[in-house]
């Protein structure tokens, strides 16, 4: 029954990509960095690299060894990561990956690289253990029409951050000026535009504040005064209704602000 279920998210993933195994272009790496800056880092993570053509894992990094238990990163592929999600967040996933897929078919071309898919659910470890993932996906390579090639996965562990063991929603965060679409409901067939708690300079301080950089560290890399950081930082706990920044992270991810 596993792999029957494995096999259908399969053709799901190949679905996206509309069955195209294209080689990477020059801009690749340039886009790959790119992305990278978009992701929030809250705890331990690991990032791979799917090829939806072939529906292959291409790359890993050695973190999965460290975040999953695994003995070697050759041990994980997508069969793997299927199999290991746990019974209650299965058909979760799915449902969620299938409206990605509806998302994703429905913008415009230019627009395919401009976003970030966002949600989270459990996943065992090599001891048995389960453990909260956040995981964020950015499209890095797509051709001419539109469809999927490459993808960038990253898999943060917010086990820390999961005071009361619900899933967060499914969001698709714009970037590069697009509008968020925020824990979007899976029977909507239009989403409705989320309204913009934060400022972008706000959105650069959460990121870098998430991440464990101090005030000095954040102005210093947004060559802002420290005095600028700090009324920043009182900003976004105001809006927020957020007493302290572990408090935020928590919210942040139940509320698909990252």
């Amino acid at each position: 029954m596993e792999l029957l279920q494995y096999d259908d998210m399969k053709k799901t993933w190949h679905e996206l990509a509309k069955y195209t195994d294209e080689e990477m272009d020059s801009d690749f790496k340039l886009e790959l960095y790119r992305k990278l800056q978009n992701i929030f880092h809250v705890g331990d993570f690991y990032y791979y690299i799917i090829n939806f053509g072939t529906v292959q894992v291409e790359w890993i990094s050695t973190d999965v060894t460290r975040v999953l238990g695994v003995a070697h990163k050759e041990d994980f592929n997508l069969e793997f990561l299927f199999e290991n999600i746990h019974p209650d967040d299965k058909d979760r996933f799915v449902t969620y990956e299938r409206k990605a897929i509806s998302f994703f078919n429905d913008l415009e071309p230019s627009k395919v690289l401009n976003y970030k898919l966002s949600y989270d659910y459990r996943v065992q470890k090599a001891d048995g253990t389960y453990i909260w993932i956040l995981m964020q996906c950015v499209p890095i390579q797509s051709n001419d029409e539109g469809d999927l090639i490459r993808v960038l996965d990253i898999h943060t562990d917010i086990s820390h951050l999961k005071t009361d063991n619900q899933p967060s929603g499914l969001s698709f965060l714009g970037l590069n000026g697009e509008p968020s679409f925020i824990n979007v409901s899976v029977e909507d067939t239009f989403f409705q535009v989320s309204k913009q708690l934060f400022t972008p300079r706000e959105k650069e301080v959460i990121k870098l504040t998430i991440e464990g950089n101090k005030s000095p560290k954040v102005a210093d890399i947004l060559m802002i005064s420290i005095h600028t950081v700090h009324t920043h930082r009182k900003n976004i706990m105001k809006k927020s209704n957020c007493k302290n920044w572990v408090e935020f992270s928590s919210k942040a991810i139940a509320n698909g602000w990252v």
